[in-house]
């Protein structure tokens, strides 16, 4: 790989990327935009803003705040936080304007042909999927920060940031070379989708190849941003050999430790959220490394290999795709392997967390990864107390699905293709020939590369709810799925409930209640308080379990249960836990076709 290949891969993706948007523009002319940033006092939160609006050609003009980020698929109305909004045109005059919606505001240009647009926006909330401000600096994500003429996306956009004196500005966008309070894009879209720090921060700017990386800590830290530096341009390699190139210019990966954890993909960047993260932990490291290596994978999955809906973007509300369990769960597959593959981690997940995990889950036999894929406005950021028991997580059903094509492709072609093959094909159809893909996509690129249908495969496990045949799976790669009898049986020693309790002042309260399980059948509910068990008083959770683990499976208690005002008497009988303890056996003498698979889907060496 080379830094002048690496740029004409970015080159021949922005041309992609820089799609023409559906929406009619302002007649034939192209307007532009330029931001001007002011911070006077940043313990207010509040930005100000000015929007210039410069080539209009008409007497209206209708100007807009997205109403969400892409990467996190929540509305989450930015809109809400403006506090005032001027217009005026280029002589000063002020311009008559009303709502039309809840984001969107209607200027009366009249011949203008240039305005001038004051408003406020208050960012007072710490976060990775909005802007903020304090005190020491604040984080710029651009959609909850910029309006946009409605129509007019693709124009190009400019901010510059007047700051409090001392404050800095960096993060995906490289500033000015003759202005360091100066950013500039393409287009809108790119504006909004790069992430920027302003104020007092750590950073550490190197080349891979040519090409300029960024990372930067906002907030107090014990970070090594050396070691963070090296671990990085590690991953970052194997991302380009597996990709034959990088697909952009620049790229910045942005911590914020004033928020709680997650993070958020960008094309070029990603802001990770890292509150009470310590860096010179090597269990907390290891989960930084693990949230890098997935946002920075995004960079080609979503940020690049889209789904129809997301090319492009719309921001005034929801953009629907079959295919979340694809672009995040393959995500967490490949996160996985590039830690591997990198020499950062030293083995695989546990095959056995994935059986567990599942079977646990009453969720995977009602709905679908597609369908959680669709129902992820709606699901995804809003769980509640039923989740498990009516919902499937994508990112780990998708880790899941990816595991088992592995395993399966691996198999048809006796060890020769993987999902990197399914990955790469993808990549170059998307720079020859724009090409997006949904979950039908996906499955043609998989029948493509492993020869043969996937229909019976997706139907039942992609857009079906059938129960995964883990040992049916593991045996193509030599491994025999048991149950530990022995381990079992310890398990059961205690009578099981099928619930969750948390300690909420000093009160043994039921957060979940397992669908189909003991708790459930004796009329359990969620915020239930248990008082007594047995007659005997708990004023703590520890104190409850302590009674619990006198009791065996089949025997029948009664609970003392306080809930929503009343005293009620409940008697359950309790169970034996659902899903066995597991092991793994290599079974005797694997074939050579068994070992080829195993040597894909577990990445050992030859022989092994």
């Amino acid at each position: 790989m080379t830094g002048a290949k690496s740029a004409r891969v970015a080159c021949l993706l922005a041309a992609l990327l820089a799609v023409t948007s559906t929406a009619t523009v302002l007649g034939a002319a192209q307007p532009s935009f330029h931001y001007t940033v002011t911070v006077t006092q940043p313990h207010t939160h509040v930005f100000q803003v000015r929007m210039a609006i410069d080539g209009l050609d008409r007497s209206e003009v209708d100007v807009s705040m997205p109403v969400w980020t892409p990467g996190s698929y929540l509305v989450r109305e930015y809109e809400r936080h403006v506090i005032a909004f001027t217009p005026q045109d280029e002589r000063g005059q002020p311009l008559a304007w009303h709502k039309i919606d809840k984001n969107t505001w209607r200027i009366a240009a009249g011949d203008a042909r240039r305005i001038l647009l004051d408003y406020e926006v208050y960012a007072r909330e710490p976060g990775i999927r909005w802007s903020f401000l304090y005190d020491q600096g604040g984080h710029v994500i651009g959609p909850s920060l910029f309006m946009h003429v409605v129509g007019a996306a693709d124009a190009p956009a400019a901010a510059r940031f007047q700051l409090p004196e001392g404050w800095r500005l960096n993060g995906a966008l490289a500033p000015a070379a003759d202005d360091p309070y100066l950013v500039s894009a393409p287009s809108y879209h790119e504006l909004i989708d790069a992430p920027m720090l302003i104020g007092h921060f750590d950073e550490i700017e190197f080349e891979v190849d040519g090409v300029e990386h960024l990372i930067a800590v906002l907030g107090p830290n014990n970070a090594d941003l050396e070691r963070l530096r090296d671990d990085f341009i590690r991953i970052i390699r194997e991302c380009a050999e597996l990709f034959d190139g990088l697909p952009y210019e620049r790229y910045a990966l942005i911590f914020v430790t004033v928020t709680s954890g997650g993070g958020i993909e960008h094309a070029n960047g990603t802001t990770i959220g890292l509150e009470g993260f310590d860096f010179q932990s090597e269990r907390w490291y290891a989960r930084v490394l693990g949230v890098t290596a997935h946002e920075y994978f995004h960079a080609w999955l979503v940020k690049r290999i889209q789904p129809p809906a997301f090319r492009p973007y719309d921001y005034e509300g929801e953009n629907y795709t079959d295919a979340l369990w694809f672009y995040e769960g393959f995500t967490s597959f490949y996160s996985d392997r590039l830690l591997y593959r990198a020499g950062l981690r030293s083995e695989l997940p546990d095959p056995l967390d994935f059986v567990t995990r599942y079977r646990s889950t009453p969720g995977y036999e009602v709905q679908s990864a597609a369908d959680a894929s669709f129902n992820a406005w709606i699901h995804y950021y809003r769980e509640d107390e039923s989740t498990d028991n009516y919902r499937v997580d994508y990112y780990f059903k998708g880790n899941l699905i990816a595991n088992l094509l592995t395993l399966e492709i691996a198999r048809r072609t006796a060890g020769a293709k993987s999902l990197d093959d399914v990955i790469r094909l993808m990549w170059t159809r998307t720079l020859e020939q724009g090409a997006t893909f949904a979950s039908a996509d996906i499955r043609a690129v998989c029948e493509e590369v492993a020869g043969g249908s996937f229909e019976e495969f997706f139907d039942r496990y992609v857009f079906g709810t059938d129960d995964i045949p883990f040992e049916d799976f593991y045996r193509l790669a030599g491994y025999d799925l048991v149950v530990d009898e022995a381990a079992t049986r310890e398990a059961n020693a205690t009578g099981y409930m099928g619930v969750t309790f948390s300690d909420p002042n000093g009160r043994v309260r039921l957060n979940s209640v397992v669908r189909g399980g003991p708790a459930w059948r004796a009329g359990l509910n969620y915020g239930d308080v248990i008082t007594a068990l047995d007659g005997t008083a708990v004023t703590d959770v520890g104190s409850f379990l302590q009674l619990l683990g006198l009791t065996a499976p089949g025997q029948e208690i009664e609970l003392d249960v306080w809930r929503l005002g009343q005293a009620k008497t409940i008697k359950m009988t309790l169970g034996a836990r659902p899903v066995p303890t597991y092991r793994l056996l290599e079974v005797d003498e694997p074939t050579a076709a068994q070992l080829a698979v195993r040597r894909v889907w577990r990445e050992t060496a030859p022989g092994n």
